[in-house]
């Protein structure tokens, strides 16, 4: 885990570890007291969804509440939440699937604040090649999915709560780094894809190739559930409820500066991970503010659409009647 001392130091890769990391704030506090380090779990490479962790690091918002927070990439949701678990680190990007698994195997972790407030998730297909509308529509086709996605469980759920045969589609098994290519070289018929995420990679490459790309989004049919949020542990809540309080103010406060000021936001990215593609980051930036609704409720958690989410993913794994809502979430730090 790199945690960067000085302020000035803005990039830390390591290409030998894959760990990303960065921090904007100096060492001490606005009273002059010293600051609390903690480290954020990205849950995957730096990219647009993470405009507001990066805008709160460098624009002074943890400072303000005492944290010196630093950030890593991660390997995917179920890792993340667990590694929480474990105590690897302090916040994490997760999402309700992860904390449900987590949770139904004895671990101790909580959503504290939404991101996605709604499944940010379908599936991308090439105009021309298919005219995809409604879940009927994708029986007899082939969809490809990271080899640890929850599409290998929540596709035939969907299916099936759409009136769709769960194995009307064919699931093929990739790695991520390939699925955008196998789509516009046809190998699968529709390739899972994220808003704030994967969607505007699928959109470039499929310019490039001159083709065209559209998706169906699973929130549109039968679907209405979180998608990721801010996750942390038991411990941090119950031990340490200033420091998550104070972490969650200045996330959102960081995704209000950004929803206002998307340009900037794209720029700071920039700065902070120059690898990245500036249209692509841009996009992504613009998706996730759109996917947390309004500035006014970023971060709330209502209790029936959890309890919706719940059911809708514990049947997809099979863990109906483990959990209850109240399990996986706490609003006090939103209230």
């Amino acid at each position: 885990m790199n945690i960067l001392p000085s302020s000035r130091v803005l990039l830390c890769v390591s290409l030998l570890t894959l760990l990303w990391g960065c921090s904007g704030s100096d060492s001490a506090g606005e009273n002059g007291g010293s600051l609390e380090k903690v480290t954020f779990n990205m849950s995957w490479l730096p990219q647009g969804s993470m405009s507001g962790v990066i805008a709160a690091i460098d624009r002074g918002f943890y400072r303000e509440q005492g944290l010196d927070v630093s950030t890593t990439r991660g390997f995917g949701g179920i890792r993340t939440v667990n590694e929480l678990d474990q105590g690897m680190f302090e916040f994490g990007y997760g999402d309700p699937l992860a904390v449900i698994l987590n949770r139904a195997n004895g671990g101790k972790t909580r959503m504290i604040g939404a991101i996605n407030q709604r499944w940010p998730a379908g599936l991308c297909f090439i105009v021309g090649r298919h005219s995809i509308e409604r879940p009927q529509d994708l029986a007899g086709l082939v969809a490809g999915g990271g080899q640890n996605s929850p599409v290998q469980a929540i596709l035939p759920a969907w299916l099936e709560a759409n009136g769709v045969a769960r194995d009307s589609v064919d699931l093929m098994q990739l790695d991520p780094s390939v699925i955008a290519a196998s789509l516009i070289e046809g190998f699968i018929d529709v390739g899972e894809c994220w808003l704030g995420n994967s969607v505007a990679v699928y959109q470039k490459r499929a310019r490039e190739a001159g083709v065209e790309v559209d998706w169906i989004e699973y929130a549109d049919f039968n679907m209405d559930v979180y998608g990721s949020g801010l996750v942390t542990s038991e411990g941090m809540i119950t031990e340490r409820p200033e420091v998550v309080r104070g972490f969650v103010e200045a996330t959102y406060a960081g995704y209000r500066w950004a929803a206002d000021n998307q340009a900037e936001a794209t720029t700071l990215m920039m700065k902070y991970f120059p690898t990245l593609d500036r249209d692509i980051t841009a996009q992504q930036i613009s998706e996730i503010i759109s996917l947390m609704g309004a500035p006014s409720e970023f971060g709330k958690l209502d209790k029936g659409k959890l309890e919706n989410t719940l059911s809708f993913l514990a049947a997809a794994y099979d863990l109906e009647g483990q959990l209850e809502a109240s399990d996986i979430y706490t609003t006090q730090f939103i209230d």
